[in-house]
Order: C-alpha cells, then sequence, then structure tokens
C-alpha cells in the first residue's frame, strides 16, 4: 500500500535530546515494530509519522510525497493514514456499525456507500454479527477491533498502532496478536506498530528496531535480533538470557564462577569476556527433560537443583554450578523426573561472547 522514508530524523525537547538521528525505509506491505522500553523515542518516532509531532531535523516521505521536512508539513488528516491508540476511543452512546462509519458520516459520504463499506470492514474484523450492539456490550478485544474497523475504513495507505494491547489480559492479548497480523497482511497494509511487549513484536514482525535512549539498538527480523544480538542490551531486552563472566583463549571460554570450560572454535578474541546464555539453550543431558538432547561439545557440567517451578508447558529450574546459579528452562515433564537437591548433567547448546568489562555498563551501550 505505502512506504515510508525516514531520512536524518531527530527530534529534542528543549536541552533533551529524545531521538538521536534515524535512517531508514519501512517497505511496501511490511509490519515494522518499533520496540523498547519506556522513554526510548519510539512513540515520538510514530507521532512524527503521523504528524503529531514536527521533527527537530529531518525528513519524512510516504511513498513519493513529502510529509515533513525543513520547510514542509502535511497535517496529520491529509497524509492518508490510519491510526489505533492504546484506548479504545469508542464512543459508548454509539453502535458498533455507528462508531466505525463515523468517519465517513463526518465527510458526508452517500449512506450507500457508507454502508457497503462498514459491513466490508465488520466483515474483515470479525464484527458483523455485533454491528447493532453498543461498546459496553463487547470484550475489550472487541472494542479494540471496533477501533481498528475505523481505522482502516479510510483505506489509508499506511497503518500506525500505538501500544493497541497494552489494556487487554495476557489470554486476550495472544489471541489480537494474531488477529491484527492476519488482518493487515489479508489487506496488504504498511504497519508501523509501537510496543514494549518483546512477545508481541517477535510474533508481530517482519521487522524489529529496537529502541534505547532515542538511539536503534539493532534492527532485523525476530530470528536475526534474538539470536544474533549486537550488544548486551539487544541481547538482555529481547528475550530471557544471563550473563557470565570469562577468559576467552585459543578458541574456549573458561567461564569463571562455573570453573568450566565451554569451546568455541572460531572465536577469535582473547582475554576478559562476559557470555550470555538463554536458559532454553541450556539442556538436561540425560534425556529426562522430555526431547531425548544428549550432551554435545559443551556437555558433562555438573550442578545440583536449587529450585524448580512447574509452569506447565515449561519447568524453570535454578541450578548451582560451582559458585553460581544457572537459570535453565526444560520441557514439562522435567518436573516429573527431577527433584530439588538433585544432581544434574548439563549440557549448552549455543552461548554469545561479549567483550570485556563489566556487563551493567555495557547493557547501557549507544547511550
Amino acid at each position: 500500500m505505502s512506504s515510508v522514508t525516514i531520512k536524518n530524523l531527530t527530534k529534542s525537547y528543549e536541552n533533551v535530546q529524545v531521538l538521536k538521528e534515524f535512517n531508514e525505509v519501512f517497505q511496501d506491505g511490511e509490519f515494522v515494530t518499533l520496540l523498547g522500553p519506556s522513554g526510548c523515542g519510539k512513540t515520538t518516532i510514530l507521532r512524527m509519522i503521523a504528524g503529531f509531532e514536527i521533527p527537530t531535523t529531518g525528513e519524512i516521505w510516504i511513498d513519493e510525497r513529502m510529509v515533513s521536512g525543513p520547510k514542509t508539513f502535511v497535517a496529520p488528516e491529509q497524509r492518508d493514514i490510519g491510526m489505533v491508540f492504546q484506548s479504545y476511543a469508542v464512543w459508548p452512546h454509539m453502535t458498533v456499525f455507528n462508531n466505525v462509519a463515523y468517519p465517513l458520516q463526518i465527510k458526508k459520504t452517500a449512506k450507500a456507500e457508507i454502508k457497503e463499506r462498514v459491513t466490508h470492514i465488520l466483515e474483515v474484523v470479525h464484527l458483523s454479527q455485533y454491528a447493532d450492539r453498543l461498546p459496553n456490550q463487547l470484550s475489550g478485544g472487541q472494542q479494540q477491533r471496533v477501533a481498528l474497523a475505523r481505522a482502516l475504513l479510510a483505506r489509508p495507505k499506511l497503518l500506525l498502532l500505538d501500544e493497541p494491547l497494552s489494556n487487554l489480559d495476557a489470554k486476550l492479548r495472544e489471541t489480537m496478536r494474531f488477529e491484527i497480523k492476519d488482518i493487515t497482511k489479508s489487506l496488504g497494509i504498511t504497519v508501523v506498530y509501537v510496543t514494549h511487549d518483546q512477545t508481541e513484536a517477535m510474533a508481530m514482525s517482519d521487522r524489529i528496531f529496537l529502541i534505547n535512549n532515542g538511539i536503534v539498538q539493532q534492527s532485523g527480523s525476530p530470528e536475526e535480533i534474538y539470536n544474533h544480538p549486537e550488544n548486551p542490551f539487544v541481547a538482555d531486552f529481547l528475550g530471557k538470557v544471563e550473563f557470565f563472566r570469562g577468559t576467552a583463549k585459543d578458541g574456549s571460554v573458561h567461564v569463571t564462577d562455573w570453573e568450566a570450560e565451554l569451546s568455541y572454535p572460531e572465536m577469535k578474541q582473547t582475554g576478559a569476556v562476559q557470555i550470555a546464555i538463554r536458559p532454553e539453550n541450556i539442556l538436561l543431558e540425560d534425556g529426562k527433560n522430555g526431547n531425548g538432547d544428549q550432551a554435545g561439545s559443551n556437555g558433562g557440567i555438573r550442578g545440583k537443583i536449587e529450585r524448580m517451578y512447574y509452569l506447565g508447558d515449561v519447568t524453570d529450574l535454578r541450578i548451582r554450578v560451582g559458585k553460581a546459579e544457572v537459570r535453565v528452562i526444560a520441557d514439562g515433564y522435567a518436573y516429573r523426573n527431577h527433584r530439588v537437591g538433585g544432581e544434574v548433567s548439563l549440557s549448552i547448546r549455543e552461548f554469545l561472547v561479549f567483550g570485556g568489562g563489566d556487563v551493567q555498563d555495557q547493557l547501557k551501550i549507544r547511550t
């Protein structure tokens, strides 16, 4: 439907710079997520694309049309965008049909066209049977779909969503993630989505832009960012991870607190390092985790179970290895086969290596 080109974009409020130079192209039909902690600048980017904020410097183009620039500013209502906010913003005295139809009604669109277009969009968002209901007769997810239908009714080139699922309960949030993704893909619409929820970003995005303190730390597909983080902040923000001190030498890392060696043949660096291990990449070697995994080249690490939590689909364990407590996420069946105080043998499937120094300092990278 539309592409967005952003050139040298910055935003400052008095002496505080909340967005440092941002350059990117969001491709036609792409689902892009701006992800990061509160106050990182992600909503500011969205609001500048929408026209609710004026950039301090830089340009924003929607297709071949500049909408923000040094001498150019196109009002939000003239940018051909749809926007869904965190709040549902549905009128309580109007039916679902009239809530969705409102933008066309104020334009005095012909009644026949309004009926045709509203009926179609309600079918797209699976609300046809609720057309005559009032908002207080709908669930939170249904009200959010009303807001989505209203944004899509005008057939915008670009859809902007600002944390639209944050007010929903966990189960409904999960359902709505896939509904929004399916609806926007079926319409071929370009989406820019803002969230601080890493699971939403992973489930919905074609590309993620992970932002901290106004700077993009890394961009790429969910798989790229999760498995190949460029710095400790990215590794720490996206997914579960633990950091341990070590010393690299001759293609291996000695993990200080574990008193164990991990093989890493492709590693070139030497000296002090930080290793990052995701708990799902630590396997119980004996096959009692329910998936039959066996020790690899980094196996045979002995430990003792100190705590264990049954979460249904997984078992979350804390295992004492040397002087360190190590988190392991195993198959749910592991809870049946292991006990607190039991001895286990671990195998490390995969880990990451970052430069030496205090990892808490590295988590503030690019600030």
